[in-house]
């Protein structure tokens, strides 16, 4: 595991209230995307809500980005981490993949392996337009898409931009003036390429945004996060904390491969697709397990810290005391 903790990172930015708005501190969340392995997010997430975190702001990539909408919905955190685990629950007993009919062609209806109503409703379901606006402010990532006159077809096009160095585009949620713009911007960062269809923001087209971004920390970092706590769905190093030298970062990384074999390519496409209860039920044990490992020992340091702290103030004050006492003869 990759346990990064900058010596700044103190105990209170974890347990800082998002109502402490004018504090110096601005903590963000960062969710990582991977599909289905989305469930190890809600599991670390339940670990975070028992010591009392809260975010300011939150970013998130493709599954991510549907994970963030649900933490950022509710003001109290707690609350809202149960009811994102209600909802993988519901995930896990719904058929959540159901495959469209006839072939992948040029018809945009047919854009896509996987119809994408089921996935639609439970989105909205689960984030009503109003609380996301009145909610912690939440940036997603989103990825272009070609667009070919005359072709429908975006997926493999928007392939070509990923070869021609394009890269991913931040978009604040809160910004989308209506709610049909709202949950289409949700769902394009979530648009994996084949699976789903792409979506329209504002006369362009954009896809899953783990092409280009699946860690959008610097989201964040432009809006002047201080600290952030980042929740990865794999070891790949694909992205570097250090390109990120102003903020004080806590990684939470898995601390066993989320992908349910090791085929290079394979093992990782159908771990992202796997949406069974059983899965989803062992992906948030993981992710549990793993943010308690990760953040234990940090905490217990601090808390050790506190407590010397507490000591040396209060041998100060007692020989403070003595010093003013009259000498005893």
């Amino acid at each position: 595991m990759n346990q990064s903790l900058s010596p700044n990172f103190s105990h209170k930015a974890l347990t800082i209230s998002s109502s402490d708005k004018d504090s110096e501190h601005k903590i963000g969340l960062v969710l990582a995307g991977g599909g289905a392995k989305g469930a190890y997010e809600a599991g670390a997430l339940r670990y975070l809500a028992e010591i009392n975190f809260a975010p300011h702001m939150i970013a998130g990539t493709s599954i991510g980005a549907l994970n963030g909408a649900v933490i950022a919905s509710y003001p109290d955190f707690s609350v809202a981490v149960e009811q994102l685990n209600i909802l993988w629950d519901k995930l896990g007993s719904e058929k959540v993949l159901h495959l469209n009919s006839g072939e992948i062609g040029l018809d945009r209806d047919k854009a896509s392996l996987f119809n994408p109503n089921t996935v639609e409703k439970l989105l909205k379901e689960a984030v009503k337009p109003s609380a996301i606006r009145s909610g912690k402010e939440l940036w997603v990532a989103v990825f272009p898409a070609l667009k070919i006159p005359g072709i429908d077809y975006d997926h493999l096009l928007g392939m070509l931009h990923v070869l021609a160095g394009s890269s991913a585009k931040w978009l604040r949620v809160q910004d989308c003036e209506d709610d049909e713009l709202l949950y289409n911007l949700l769902l394009a960062s979530a648009a994996i390429p084949l699976a789903f269809p792409p979506r329209e923001i504002k006369g362009k087209y954009f896809v899953d945004g783990a092409l280009g971004d699946n860690v959008p920390l610097g989201a964040l970092s432009k809006e002047g996060c201080t600290h952030a706590i980042v929740i990865h769905l794999g070891n790949a190093v694909t992205w570097n904390r250090h390109d990120f030298p102003e903020q004080a970062i806590i990684e939470i990384r898995p601390t066993q491969s989320l992908n349910k074999n090791q085929a290079l390519i394979a093992g990782d496409i159908t771990s992202m697709l796997d949406f069974s209860s059983e899965r989803i039920s062992q992906l948030k044990q993981l992710g549990y397990q793993d943010a308690k490992y990760c953040l234990e020992p940090i905490l217990r340091s601090f808390t050790s810290l506190s407590e010397l702290r507490s000591d040396d103030d209060l041998l100060k004050n007692k020989t403070e005391e003595l010093q003013g006492d009259d000498p005893v003869w």
